[in-house]
């Protein structure tokens, strides 16, 4: 099968899987069944110029700034969910601490224990995971999970489903939103979800910004200053994430980093997930499926 990649992926990628990624010619586009990119690259031009595809594979592992009206339903798109596990993992744990403890405030403040505190996480995928088996292995934390599914099911001491959300919310201590963005999940953390957490509560988005209602978490944080919020990620405004345009930034008991706990925070982290994206595309060759294929439905 012809693959190709709008992005130059490492040398690693070519040993496993035969693809081109410079110089593309339109019978490249032309002849290509197997599609490897961001989300954002994909638009009508591009996939009108490429008759025979079968498989987009992204980069990323969210796919909410996918247009799926402009890609054909029998083209079956695959996410690299899973991709930034550990790196996102480990840097909600640095939000956690950083709120919990006031790392980088120019004010004394009450610090908050995360140890043998109560854990609750939405979205047991990869990133969910692994925030769940940190918390349990390092800090002894009773954990929660929040999900349609749940990857290792082993690192969690109770599993729900996102009907339990409402009732569950306000059990926690910690609280962990590492879901993807699609209709289910906009706005989910809404003022009226957040309101009654336990005090001192501290909250950490890694999923994506929109999952959180933006005016929500401002009020809750200006009525209840024991709250602690921090993201990495933020809400997009006319295609961009708007890193400084939010009023969040005034409030004492908000923090956040520049999306930097997956793809962006450093070279290696961009180059495994390639390569995890390209071992996906392989085992589709070889066994005519591969991991994380995306429900069309949960964004269409």
């Amino acid at each position: 099968m012809k693959i190709i990649s709008t992005e130059r992926v490492p040398d690693e990628c070519k040993n496993v899987i035969q693809v081109k990624d410079e110089n593309l010619t339109d019978e490249d586009y032309r002849s290509a069944e197997i599609l490897l990119t961001w989300p954002s690259r994909i638009n009508k031009d591009l996939i009108s110029k490429m008759p025979h595809l079968k498989v987009i594979q992204t980069f990323s592992a969210g796919v909410d700034d996918l247009d799926f009206s402009v890609v054909p339903p029998y083209v079956k798109v695959f996410s690299n969910a899973g991709a930034y596990s550990l790196s996102v993992a480990e840097h909600a744990w640095a939000l956690i601490l950083a709120s919990a403890k006031g790392v980088g405030t120019k004010k004394r403040t009450i610090v908050y224990d995360v140890s043998e505190r109560i854990l609750l996480i939405l979205g047991a995928g990869g990133i969910g995971s692994e925030v769940a088996r940190i918390g349990k292995t390092a800090f002894r934390n009773y954990v929660i999970g929040i999900s349609r599914s749940f990857k290792k099911p082993e690192w969690f001491d109770e599993k729900h489903s996102m009907s339990m959300l409402k009732e569950k919310i306000n059990e926690a201590d910690i609280i962990v939103d590492t879901l993807p963005l699609n209709k289910q999940t906009r706005n989910l953390l809404s003022y009226d979800l957040l309101k009654n957490v336990k005090r001192n509560a501290i909250i950490v988005n890694v999923g994506r910004g929109e999952t959180v209602d933006e005016e929500g978490i401002y009020k809750l944080l200006k009525e209840r200053p024991d709250v602690r919020f921090a993201t990495d990620v933020f809400w997009r405004k006319n295609g961009k994430e708007e890193f400084y345009n939010t009023k969040l930034w005034e409030l004492e008991n908000f923090t956040g980093t520049l999306h930097t706990a997956g793809a962006y925070g450093n070279e290696n982290i961009m180059k495994r997930a390639m390569f995890i994206a390209c071992l996906n595309v392989k085992k589709y060759i070889d066994k005519g499926n591969a991991e994380n294929e995306v429900k069309r439905e949960d964004y269409v």
